[in-house]
């Protein structure tokens, strides 16, 4: 028996020429399923003491069956909340969030998405959280070089090697000036894993890796493809790993960024919610567009 599809199903994007959004529109109306576009700042909440009311121009966003999440797109902290409070009226009035709004907020935070890897046992690079710029002074000099990073962010903004002479010696200066401009009063210092020279993307949907690709940093220390790394194809298998990093963050839809280390062994950077797959895409020339439609439309 063929399975029953679900319909409709709302595809959430705060960017509407996003390529990912028309790949996924395509991909489910060729299996017969209605598609509305859901751009969060279009969207509006109307509540009163009897009724609320959630709605994007005519469309009553409660009667959707699923909305996939492709981004959240929020950097200041109103919009942020505005936006989680969204996700979360419509998923208490029936509608299945994807990825689950408590998920996205886990990967959302470095530090979240950190605690839960180190619970679920996975291998993490030796990982600092802390408001005192004297414990992070302290870190960087007892493990330099070191990687510094936001708390919250993507795509590799704010992520910096700690590895010049001049760094060490105006460590305070530097952990400052690195708070005012992404860290707002927190610090997440992790001992830097030498590596090959590339990480490993893996894109993991419903306890399957969907595809994986090695990003390669054309110059600096991030290999994010919005930093200007480049993509190519992955040999390494990582799919033990990348299933486990998932599940750790109750993750449906999830990209795992991996480092093999000069040893070969395995460590989990990261667990992203809202992962792209172009890069993935062009170096697998897997339709990741029509799996994803498969597996949410599955009842």
């Amino acid at each position: 028996m063929a399975p029953q599809r679900l319909s409709p199903i709302g595809l959430y994007s705060s960017n509407p020429w996003s390529a990912r959004v028309d790949a996924l529109e395509g991909a489910l109306h060729s299996l017969n399923v209605d598609v509305l576009r859901v751009i969060p700042w279009k969207v509006s909440r109307i509540g009163s003491s009897d009724y609320h009311q959630i709605v994007s121009g005519t469309h009553d966003l409660t009667s959707l069956e699923i909305l996939l999440v492709l981004d959240l797109g929020a950097n200041d902290i109103g919009t942020f909340f505005s936006r989680v409070g969204l996700l979360s009226a419509l998923a208490e009035m029936g509608v299945d969030i994807v990825n689950s709004v408590s998920s996205i907020l886990q990967m959302r935070n470095k530090a979240e998405t950190m605690r839960k890897l180190v619970t679920g046992g996975l291998p993490v690079p030796k990982t600092l959280i802390t408001e005192s710029i004297e414990d992070a002074a302290d870190f960087v000099r007892d493990h330099f070089p070191c990687v510094l990073k936001p708390i919250t962010g993507f795509g590799g903004f704010g992520v910096q090697l700690i590895d010049r002479d001049f760094d060490l010696e105006n460590i305070y200066d530097y952990l400052k000036f690195h708070s005012q401009m992404f860290g707002k009063g927190a610090y997440l210092l992790q001992e830097y894993i030498r590596g090959p020279g590339f990480d490993i993307r893996a894109f993991v949907l419903d306890n399957e890796v969907i595809a994986t690709m090695q990003r390669v940093s054309r110059s600096g220390f991030v290999t994010n493809l919005h930093a200007g790394g480049s993509a190519r194809p992955n040999d390494i298998d990582v799919t033990d790993l990348a299933i486990q990093a998932a599940r750790s963050v109750k993750g449906r839809m999830v990209g795992v960024d991996l480092l093999p280390d000069r040893d070969g062994d395995l460590w989990v950077l990261e667990v992203n919610a809202t992962p792209g797959w172009t890069g993935l895409q062009k170096v697998t020339g897997i339709d990741i567009a029509g799996y994803v439609a498969e597996s949410i439309t599955k009842s």
